[in-house]
């Protein structure tokens, strides 16, 4: 794939509100979990509109567990992972994990899932496209071992010919 088959977004900079802080080690209240839920589904229904399905983006990993965490770009067609590529572009090989699953709609299904059993989840999302940038979570306050990340950015969409 040339370079230029890759094109930019571009976006509206003004910033929505920010939520008040929580302390990030403090489990979720049911109200604050039935919140991110809410935002989830939300931003689904809202990245959805944009009708982007073929697309690159930048994913990086890393949980307690001895997965690589350097990113990687995840190429996307028809909303399925087709390629995993260094962040130059070039093959980087296999689809495997732990990049393989995060097309933007398998970083929503892992919001959901998360949403429901992590005692810790903080998400961020593009202003402008409204997909998952960040995900932090620890299944389970107390535990050791048990927390995960998973950061997506640079989404570059495929030009239409």
């Amino acid at each position: 794939m040339s370079q230029t088959e890759w094109a930019t977004v571009a976006c509206d900079t003004a910033r929505p509100p920010v939520p008040p802080p929580r302390r990030s080690g403090d489990p979720l209240t049911p109200s604050e979990r039935d919140a991110l839920l809410a935002e989830a589904r939300a931003r689904r229904v809202a990245w959805r509109a944009h009708s982007i399905t073929d697309y690159r983006i930048r994913v990086a990993v890393g949980c307690f567990c001895p997965w690589p965490s350097a990113p990687r770009l995840l190429e996307v067609r028809a909303g399925r992972a087709v390629a995993l590529l260094d962040t130059v572009g070039r093959p980087a090989g296999p689809l495997i994990e732990p990049w393989a699953p995060n097309t933007v709609e398998g970083l929503f299904d892992f919001i959901e899932q998360a949403g429901r059993r992590a005692d810790v989840l903080t998400v961020r999302y593009d202003r402008c496209l409204d997909y998952p940038t960040e995900i932090r979570g620890d299944q389970k306050v107390g535990l050791p071992d048990d927390w995960f990340w998973t950061t997506a950015g640079n989404l570059t969409p495929r030009r239409s010919r």
